[in-house]
């Protein structure tokens, strides 16, 4: 391998497993992926079995190390890492999760080197975990669309991620990258309103939610009930506190009500016309209202 370094060598009980990724960036609006892989951390039995050295990934101008001061005393810098860790759950199969911060550079080195552990651990699946940016509302279920290389695997998840041509991420690259391994590949996506600026762990939770359901694998999901409703309390005084942003929403939900009739095959109102307003305008009304609510 020319860049992953293995902390120690992987043994019997880590065969067949799953391969999970979840990076950071902009394909983890609401960081629903990042909280998801952390909530899988937290469940079960983890330990290290290897990272890629943060040098040879990461632009430190654009993604600088923190750094603690104390009274003038510096402390060790904690930089950017993407790890690989093997995680046991008490049902399903093992979990080899690579999870971090999406690097800015050595893409192909990182699948050639994932491919080749993924080989040699017997690997047959992939599993991405991510979010992306949509016109939805706060105040309706999270909708998940899915990516596959198999054509069975997206009509049985439901929802495939519609046809366009957008800036790659890392992770949709590896995902690429298994496939042509011959991994059969999932990828699980949660769209989360585009006018959401922090933190969003109802995505997380559903993100959650098709993971266990696919694998067999139950994850205590309790541990994001509070965040959730914190967060949507939140978003619901944003919402009252500004005319535009209550507007807004309404007609991102009867876009919503209106695509849910339809995918039901039922004859629902007519899509809303008249122009929304961008996600940055919403963000930072959101944000401006939040903002004097700290105040």
């Amino acid at each position: 391998m020319r860049l992953l370094h293995l902390d120690e060598i992987p043994d019997e009980t880590t065969a067949s497993p799953v391969v999970v990724v979840a990076m950071d960036g902009w394909t983890d609006a609401g960081t629903g992926g990042s909280m998801a892989a952390q909530v899988l951390r937290d469940a079960f039995p983890t330990r290290r079995l290897g990272q890629f050295p943060p040098d040879a990934l990461y632009d430190y101008r654009d993604r600088r190390p923190l750094l603690a001061i104390d009274q003038g005393a510096l402390a060790t810098p904690q930089w950017p890492e993407l790890t690989v860790d093997l995680l046991q759950p008490p049902a399903g199969p093992p979990i080899v999760l690579i999870a971090g911060g999406e690097p800015d550079f050595a893409w192909q080195t990182i699948g050639d080197d994932l491919v080749e552990l993924a080989k040699r651990l017997d690997a047959t699946r992939y599993v991405g975990l991510g979010s992306v940016p949509g016109p939805v509302p706060h105040t309706r279920p999270i909708q998940l669309v899915s990516t596959s290389n198999l054509e069975e695997l997206r009509d049985r998840m439901g929802n495939p991620h519609e046809q366009m041509v957008v800036p790659a991420s890392c992770q949709v690259v590896l995902e690429t990258r298994f496939g042509e391994a011959g991994l059969q590949t999932l990828g699980l996506w949660a769209r989360v309103p585009h006018y959401v600026a922090g933190e969003f762990p109802a995505a997380s939770r559903a993100l959650l939610e098709r993971f266990s359901s696919f694998l067999g694998t139950p994850v205590d999901l309790s541990v994001l009930d509070e965040d959730i409703a914190e967060n949507r309390q939140r978003l619901d005084l944003a919402a009252e506190g500004s005319e535009e942003v209550t507007e807004h929403i309404e007609q991102l939900e009867e876009l919503h009500d209106a695509e849910q009739s339809r995918e039901a095959g039922e004859e629902g109102s007519p899509m809303p016309g008249g122009p929304l307003p961008s996600g940055d305008e919403i963000a930072a009304e959101v944000e401006r209202f939040l903002r004097g609510k700290r105040e």
